[in-house]
Parts: structure tokens; C-alpha cells; sequence
């Protein structure tokens, strides 16, 4: 039996990094606010029943062997529940790979859901969320989904009520930027400094203003990233002046994304970057 699920992508549309934790459980990494909103972009995540553990993907980038976080995460169901056989999973990856977007985050949740369902676990939402934290701190916000407040590290993750949706232009350059390469740029001299953006963005979603979430984008990691890697922040530049209502960074990046007043002129704008793009939207609350 092959059960399969889609596995979608989330961008970052506000980020403020506030501290390094230096002590407890989550010592080393760092407290986060942001502002986490799903899109439809998606990988196909298939799971058959198998002797041993296999990774099947398209793309040569993502690991098969155990560094691969769905392969982790069969592991983690199999020893937790003591399950006996294991399984293969193939990736039919469409979400780019280090790209900010939190594919690999995504394929990990959507596999211990599909480990659930493979071996008929009966596992409830909060106990796939605590799975999925001790793979990684951005795999328990796939268990809500949609548009939510994320710190991560401390574990405050809230689901935020709202009507608000998008049309984006996701533009993603020739390479990636890592997320321990990202983590290791920070500036703390600077970083923290727009956290009333945040709670704005997040009252303004309540409140279904789309204009107030416009005004409140932004992303601490652009501070050192964009340093780093200057043609980022001249391609979000360019973003701007191809008729976008505003452009950000995912994550760590390096993806870029523009926001379109509507489908066609995302379409249009797509069409004058000369990077690879695609035009998405927010999932809202058509998850599948």
C-alpha cells in the first residue's frame, strides 16, 4: 500500500531575531518572533511499507541516507512506538532546497504523518507536534499550518485567525544560503530591533488588514545575508521596481518573494525577472 500526502511550503513575512539562549534546554539556539504563512507550493511525499529505510528523490540535492530529516523521522516513529518494519519514502521535490522555505521542515511533519498513517498509530495533532520539535524547531508549525506566531526555540507557536491571502512572485537565485552559514553571520549588535513590527503584523492579520501587514514585512537575517550575498538585495530591489506592493526574504534565504495586488500581475512581474520564479498564493485553508 502506497499512501501519499502533499507536503507544503510556508514563507517568512516578518523574522526578528532576539537572543541566543545561553542556558536550559534549548541552550545554543535562538529565540525567534515570527510571522509564519503557508503557501501552495508543495512536494508529494508517497510512504510504502519496506524491510529498511529508503529515501527516493528527483532531485539530486537532497540527501538519501540517514542526514535526511524523513528518514529521521522514521526513525523516531519506528523506536517510539516500536514499530518492526520501516519504510520508503519518495519525494517528488518542487519546494527548493535551501531556500528559506522550510521544505525539509515540511517533508519531515508530513512524514510522521504519513508514518501514522501507514502503521494506523492513532497519533493526535500534539503528539505529532512533540515529535516533530526533536527534529527540528521549525517542524512543529506544519501541524497547525496557515498563518501562525512561531518562536520556536521557547515553543510559543500560535495559529492567528485570519481571511488574509496573497499572490507572491517567489524568485530564486542561482544558490542557496545554509541556515548554519546564516546563524553564524548574526550580528546581535543589530539584530531585535523591529520586534513591535511583529506584534503589529500580527494584530493586523487578526484584524484582516492586508495593508498593514504590507507595512509591517521584515527580516532580520537580511541585515548580514544581503552583506554577504549583495546581489540578494539588488534582486529584491528589482522586485520593488517590477511592480510589487512589497519583496522580503524567506527565512535565511536565499529564496525572495514579491507580493502582487492579483494572479496577473504576479504573472507579469514573473515574466520581467530574470531569475527562476513561480507564482503562488497563500493556502489559506485549502490545506489537503
Amino acid at each position: 500500500m502506497i499512501i501519499a500526502r502533499n507536503s507544503y511550503a510556508r514563507i517568512t513575512l516578518a523574522l526578528d531575531i532576539v537572543r541566543k539562549i545561553e542556558n536550559g534546554p534549548g541552550a545554543g539556539y535562538h529565540e525567534l518572533n515570527i510571522i509564519k504563512h503557508q503557501i501552495n507550493l508543495h512536494d508529494i511525499l508517497r510512504i510504502e511499507e519496506t524491510t529498511e529505510t529508503e529515501i527516493v528523490c528527483d532531485n539530486p540535492d537532497v540527501p538519501r541516507d540517514r542526514t535526511n530529516i524523513c528518514w529521521q523521522a522514521i526513525d523516531l516513529v519506528r523506536k517510539s512506538f516500536n514499530v518492526r518494519s520501516s519504510a520508503r519514502i519518495h519525494i517528488e521535490k518542487r519546494i527548493p532546497v535551501k531556500g528559506g522555505l522550510a521544505g525539509g521542515s515540511s517533508n519531515a511533519c508530513t512524514t510522521l504523518w504519513l508514518c501514522n498513517d501507514l502503521w494506523h498509530l492513532g497519533l493526535t495533532n500534539d503528539e505529532i507536534s512533540g515529535l516533530g520539535r526533536s527534529l527540528g524547531m521549525d517542524v512543529p508549525y506544519y501541524t497547525k499550518g496557515n498563518t501562525a506566531f512561531d518562536t520556536e526555540a521557547t515553543g510559543v507557536l500560535e495559529e492567528i485567525s485570519t481571511s488574509v491571502g496573497f499572490w507572491f512572485v517567489l524568485v530564486m537565485p542561482g544558490f542557496g544560503v545554509s541556515t548554519r552559514e546564516a546563524y553564524g553571520g548574526i550580528d546581535y549588535g543589530r539584530i531585535g530591533r523591529e520586534r513591535q513590527k511583529t506584534a503589529d503584523m500580527r494584530n493586523a492579520f487578526a484584524q484582516n488588514s492586508r495593508e498593514e501587514v504590507l507595512s509591517a514585512l521584515h527580516n532580520d537575517f537580511e541585515l548580514t545575508v544581503f552583506e554577504r550575498y549583495p546581489a540578494l538585495k539588488s534582486l529584491k530591489q528589482a522586485i520593488r521596481e517590477a511592480g510589487c506592493l512589497a519583496a522580503g526574504m524567506s527565512g535565511s534565504g536565499s529564496t525572495l518573494f514579491g507580493i502582487a495586488e492579483s494572479e496577473d500581475q504576479a504573472q507579469r512581474i514573473a515574466g520581467m525577472i530574470k531569475d527562476r520564479t513561480l507564482v503562488v498564493s497563500s493556502l489559506r485553508n485549502n490545506r489537503q
